[in-house]
């Protein structure tokens, strides 16, 4: 299943059972009238049997079709171990485990009642043992009822993440919440982010492409991430770092050089430290953007600082503006290892 199509894709179609729906079915389904030929002998008995069985076969089914779609531990890549975590689903494994041992517990069940109603002595022991097992069923699923929960949230949690292709190079589009990461995404790639002039409107890791020639590179936006530790970073900034640490071939990191940005100059540069810190071997890229709403001086300025902390190339342009864009890109896939050739199929 995971090998055959994206993971993130057949969570989304997966729906984890709730308890309250399952016992309204079950409860609906055991009052049903059974219909019996008239041929048929001890039919109380009979009656009793066909409603264990549909019973099981409702729980059974659930449970199989949950634990046949559900992905196995060793199916999971490392950040979506990380999204669980942040979600504090440290125990996948067990939680899979524990379903599937209550689908064995169930199976029993279903095949001691059938033999206690097909030995029973009359209809009315046979009625009341039917009754029984439906609330033994009632009862394993009521313990299995916080852990439907939990895997509600797991699913729901590993879904919000992009289908990522594993050959494919992948760009990261990092920084402080309101420097431009958003729009620059939306202007090179076919994502759609929400741009907002208000901080951590992007929540959730958001995909794009950008095609050159027969090649496309997989274009990542991320919430922002503010200065400051890792261990005080909300779940939303996580998922950036998660990010950064787990999908990035390459990142680029964006720059607010205006003197009231949201966030000053100096907590930037701290970021940009912490980052190519935190993430040594990984190729850093930094650009400036929104440089149509400064100086000449507060450029060279701005450049004079980051030079402090970053070593490289540092790039010039305004993602708004669609101001010198392109040689962003340029610089962006000629470090992925993109030929001149492929170069001069880049158009914004």
């Amino acid at each position: 299943m995971v090998e055959k199509e994206c993971l993130e894709e057949v969570l989304r179609k997966l729906k984890v059972p709730e308890f309250q729906e399952l016992r309204k079915r079950i409860l609906r389904k055991f009052r049903e009238p059974v219909a019996l030929p008239k041929s048929v002998k001890k039919r109380g008995m009979v009656k009793s049997i066909v409603r264990v069985d549909k019973i099981y076969s409702i729980v059974n089914s659930e449970l199989e079709k949950l634990i046949k779609t559900l992905p196995r531990e060793s199916d999971l890549k490392p950040y979506h171990l990380e999204v669980l975590k942040l979600a504090s689903i440290e125990d996948y494994r067990d939680i899979v485990g524990k379903i599937r041992g209550m689908q064995a517990v169930l199976r029993r069940l279903w095949r001691v009642y059938r033999l206690k109603i097909k030995s029973s002595v009359d209809s009315a022991e046979a009625k009341r043992l039917s009754r029984e097992f439906v609330g033994r069923v009632m009862s394993v699923l009521r313990r299995l009822r916080h852990d439907f929960d939990r895997l509600n949230t797991a699913v729901r949690e590993l879904s919000k993440l992009p289908c990522i292709e594993a050959g494919a190079p992948r760009i990261v589009v990092a920084g402080m919440p309101q420097v431009g990461k958003s729009t620059f995404v939306r202007l090179i790639s076919t994502a759609r982010p929400e741009v907002s002039p208000f901080p951590f409107t992007t929540k959730d890791i958001i995909l794009g492409h950008l095609h050159i020639g027969f090649s496309r590179i997989q274009v990542i936006d991320t919430p922002g991430i503010l200065d400051r530790p890792l261990s005080k970073l909300n779940p939303v900034e996580r998922k950036a770092v998660m990010a950064l640490k787990y999908l990035a071939d390459l990142v680029l990191f964006l720059i607010d050089p205006y003197e009231g940005a949201y966030y000053p100059l100096s907590q930037q540069l701290n970021l940009l430290k912490s980052v190519t810190e935190m993430f040594k071997g990984k190729e850093v890229i930094v650009a400036i953007n929104k440089i149509d709403l400064v100086s000449d001086d507060r450029l060279h300025e701005v450049e004079g600082r980051i030079a402090e902390v970053y070593k490289g190339r540092i790039l010039r342009m305004s993602a708004l503006k669609k101001q010198f864009v392109e040689e962003v890109l340029r610089e962006v896939v000629k470090k992925l290892g993109f030929s001149e050739n492929c170069l001069k199929s880049l158009s914004v």
